[in-house]
Formats: C-alpha cells, sequence, structure tokens
C-alpha cells in the first residue's frame, strides 16, 4: 500500500536528508522506479516545483476537449511546453504520476513527507544551475567548450536527464543537439549502453567522449 509506504520512509530516512530523486521513488508511485526518479528530478530541480506539478495535475479534467498544450500535466516532461521531451519518461509513467496526483490521501502524504525532510536538489540539477549562474564570471573560452558543436548524446546517462545534458552543452555555445547522427555531428556523448549511434561516429571519425568525461567539461 503507497501511504504505509510513505508512512515507513520518513521513519526509515537518515536525519541528514534526501536527494529530490529518493524523495520521488519514495512515494511509490506505480512505473517510476529509480531511473524515471532520477529523470524527474533532474527536469523539476527541487521538491517545490516537483509537488506544484503534481498540484496542477491533480486538477486536470482529461475529459476537457478544449484542451491547452500549455496546461497539459508534466508538460516539461512530456515537450508539450514546447521544450525536448525527456527521454525515458513514457506514457506510462505519465499516466501513473496523473493517477497518483489524483488521490488526495497520497498527496496529502507526498506533502506531509516533504515538510519532515530536508530534500537536496540532486547531483546533476545543481551542476547545471551552478554553470548557468557562474557564466558571467568566467572566461569566454569557458563558457564555450561546446562552441558551435552539433552534439549527439546516445545511451543512458546517469543520474542526468538527456534533456539536462542538452541544456547544459547550449548554455556551453552548442548549436545543436539532434537525436541522430551524421556527418554535420561534431561530438558524441555516450553514455551507459550507448550502442549502434556511438558506433556509427566512430564509423565517420566523429569524437565519442563517455559521461565521466562530459561532466568533468561541463564541471570544469
Amino acid at each position: 500500500v503507497t501511504e504505509k509506504h510513505l508512512a515507513q520512509s520518513v521513519h526509515s530516512v537518515a536525519t541528514g536528508g534526501v536527494s529530490l530523486s529518493r524523495y520521488i521513488y519514495s512515494l511509490g508511485i506505480p512505473l517510476v522506479g529509480t531511473h524515471a526518479s532520477q529523470l524527474i528530478a533532474s527536469t523539476y530541480g527541487n521538491v517545490d516545483s516537483f509537488l506544484k506539478a503534481l498540484e496542477e495535475a491533480s486538477v486536470y479534467d482529461e475529459a476537457n476537449d478544449n484542451k491547452d498544450e500549455s496546461t497539459l500535466p508534466f508538460a516539461v516532461l512530456t515537450g508539450d511546453d514546447g521544450s525536448e521531451k525527456v527521454k525515458g519518461i513514457g506514457p506510462t509513467a505519465i499516466s501513473a504520476l496523473l493517477s497518483f496526483s489524483k488521490e488526495q490521501v497520497q498527496m496529502k502524504a507526498a506533502k506531509d513527507l516533504a515538510n519532515v525532510l530536508t530534500i537536496h536538489h540532486d547531483d546533476s540539477s545543481r551542476k547545471i544551475s551552478a554553470i548557468s549562474s557562474n557564466r558571467s564570471g568566467e572566461s569566454n573560452q569557458k563558457q564555450l567548450q561546446f562552441e558551435g558543436m552539433t552534439v549527439v548524446f546516445t545511451g543512458t546517462l546517469p543520474g542526468m536527464s538527456r534533456n539536462v545534458a542538452q541544456n547544459a552543452v547550449k548554455e556551453l555555445g552548442a548549436k545543436a543537439t539532434p537525436n541522430t547522427v551524421s556527418k554535420a555531428t561534431t561530438l558524441v556523448v555516450e553514455g551507459d549502453k550507448g550502442g549502434k549511434k556511438a558506433k556509427q561516429a566512430r564509423d565517420l571519425g566523429i569524437r565519442v567522449i563517455d559521461f565521466a568525461q562530459f561532466t568533468k567539461l561541463i564541471g570544469d
């Protein structure tokens, strides 16, 4: 039972607080596992934004024929707000989040849990925020490490959503972050199980770096 799961979480979490992704996972939302929780946390960045999204979804009327895409639930995850869809968050996970938001007891338990815990931003979110806030004080060379590049991401990026990673390289000068490799591609960032795209890039002589090298670049 989700309510029991939530109550147990209050007692089991360390007093030093938890990451946003662990908090989301602790809610016991069906089909939202550890990886999906990390993607959601990286996208929303903080618990207030995540809970606000749940609140907005809770009053969404699926039967309303006059739907405005800007008011669709979890639009930042689905790409309905005009941003790129978060890879790894499919319609079943969105449906599970929507169903959770409609359950008043579960929503109250989620808010109560947030009130008694110290919930930290995930490292990936803090890293991207730091890049944005520090740009004015950095040298132009450091700011634009990816200037003019076309960067493709492939595979799973541990603890970071594809959307967050793409925004990071754009902050640092990349001109495009398509989902396919072509002769126009400048750089490929290979996560876990990068597969065909990484092989295709190597065959074309395109530079490929792993996720550890990527995080070092955006953190420098």
